[in-house]
């Protein structure tokens, strides 16, 4: 069973809380004194030491002999849900186990690098409200804690990094096709065929809203996001790419945004239809960001009368916006999905007719690619060549993710993991990638009662942060949560 959340705390009240007392709590931290509410106090969960102190005056405060900088940022991450400073530290981690925190306050405490793909286990959850099921899910990538945000029906829901609903906003859009998470405090939506990104801004007490839009002057709709961090200049600035196509569907391009100012910095890779050749401008429908390799990844693909056909182009962004570093065209097996992976520094794809995993060596990518087979088979190779002989479409709803330095496929209900291993010890020896499926595998069950237990839906959507992963299943109107986080889950599951 998963621990369902409590969603319906009103956004004025960020963190879930057993209490509505107002009564104050003095405590003596190592010679400092706080001041706070029994109610902020019993965020902590009902199994913290914290949760049980009662009201006190200052004339005689609870003595806690622990290092009060390290106990103000709990107290502060117990009264908003969030960090304002770095990311948590080693020693913030061990203070919050000592006063044996709830588990998913711990879990949202732990760093990326606490994130174990095969140790990922149900952990909560999160009911949305309405009759429409979510369509997307996003995880900021913020280094102090990150946020979860849902799109269901045009509405799209912030959860903070405690999985309790901060608030709810309700956008211009019918439904939400793209959604990424910025920050806990910022979320961007697009949709096909509809105009805009729409900002949709979560401020604590304030009302959400999402009376903002970025646009593109050629074009009234934008099909996917991606955000990236990247280097303008000599200044560090964050960037937006956005996909866009025209009304008529007769020109497309990525276009970046400089979110500090909300403005465009530039249109990448403008492609124009000529006659009826639909495929000269296959809008991309996958982005993804390179960091360590300063690239952008634009993919996407049309299914015509002679089957599916795809781009994959590579973009560096600080050299040219007009001519790719490497473009090649899919036809045999083209993509289903594609990510990109900085850590292993590879390309990842999903065969349309196949269904099964192919990798790309970045550093041998170059040019348009013509004459040259990027793509190795890590999955069933003879599998794949039947199957793209027959023009089967075993791949179909299949989608491919990085994460780290792992890679993770969708397939139905399930998911696998990829992962690199070593062949040898000896070095300079060959790698190769693995796979493991999580959880128990397809047979493991992640809904239902004790007396009928409901086999898991489809994946529509997916998102990693954090030491989490989250996941929206077709028509269940509730976002599951998976972590992976040391001691991070307190209930039986």
């Amino acid at each position: 069973m998963l621990l369902e959340v409590n969603t319906e705390n009103s956004p004025s009240q960020p963190m879930a809380s057993t209490s509505t007392s107002s009564s104050v709590v003095t405590l003596n931290v190592g010679g400092e004194l706080f001041q706070t509410t029994a109610g902020t106090l019993s965020r902590a969960g009902a199994s913290s030491p914290l949760a049980s102190l009662a009201p006190s005056s200052p004339n005689a405060p609870h003595f806690l002999d622990r290092d009060p900088r390290l106990f103000a940022l709990i107290l502060s991450f117990l009264r908003c849900g969030r960090l304002a400073s770095p990311p948590p530290s080693s020693a913030l981690l061990a203070e919050a186990r000592h006063f044996a925190l709830d588990g998913a306050l711990l879990a949202s405490l732990s760093p990326p690098s606490a994130f174990s793909p095969l140790s990922l286990r149900p952990a909560a959850l999160l009911p949305l409200t309405g009759r429409v099921a979510p369509s997307v899910v996003a995880i900021s990538p913020s280094p102090c804690t990150a946020s979860l945000v849902a799109a269901h029906g045009g509405a799209v829901t912030s959860f903070d990094a405690a999985l309790a609903s901060r608030a709810s906003v309700l956008t211009p859009l019918p439904t939400v096709d793209s959604l990424v998470a910025v920050s806990p405090a910022l979320a961007l939506a697009g949709a096909r065929d509809f105009p805009g990104v729409h900002l949709c801004r979560f401020l604590g007490d304030a009302a959400a809203t999402a009376s903002e839009a970025l646009s593109w002057q050629d074009s009234p709709s934008a099909s996917v996001l991606s955000l990236a961090t990247t280097a303008a200049s000599e200044a560090a600035s964050q960037w937006l790419f956005a996909s866009f196509e025209s009304a008529r569907r007769n020109s497309s391009a990525v276009v970046a945004f400089d979110l500090n100012s909300l403005s465009p910095v530039v249109e990448i890779g403008r492609k124009e239809v000529f006659g009826a050749d639909v495929e000269a401008a296959i809008p991309p429908t996958k982005l993804g960001w390179l960091a360590g390799h300063s690239l952008l990844l634009a993919a996407g693909s049309h299914s015509g009368p002679a089957g599916m056909v795809g781009d994959i182009r590579l973009w560096d962004v600080r050299a040219s916006s007009t001519v790719p570093v490497w473009e090649v065209r899919e036809k045999e097996d083209c993509f289903a999905d594609v990510a990109a992976s900085d850590s292993l520094s590879a390309l990842f794809k999903v065969g349309a007719a196949s269904g099964e995993v192919f990798m790309a060596d970045l550093r041998r990518l170059s040019g348009d690619g013509s004459g040259v087979e990027p793509w190795v088979c890590i999955g069933d190779e003879q599998r794949a060549g039947a199957a793209t002989a027959s023009r089967r479409k075993d791949g179909n709803n299949c989608r491919v993710e990085c994460y780290r330095s792992w890679v993770f496929v969708t397939r139905g209900a399930d998911v696998e993991v990829w992962s690199q291993v070593e062949l040898t010890s000896e070095a300079g020896k060959k790698k190769a990638m693995r796979k493991n499926w999580l959880g128990n595998g397809p047979s493991m069950i992640t809904a239902g009662s004790v007396d009928g237990m409901v086999e898991k839906a489809k994946i529509v959507s997916w998102a990693f942060g954090g030491s989490r992963m989250a996941l929206a299943r077709v028509d269940q109107r509730s976002i599951e949560v998976w972590d992976s986080a040391s001691g991070a889950i307190s209930v039986n599951l």
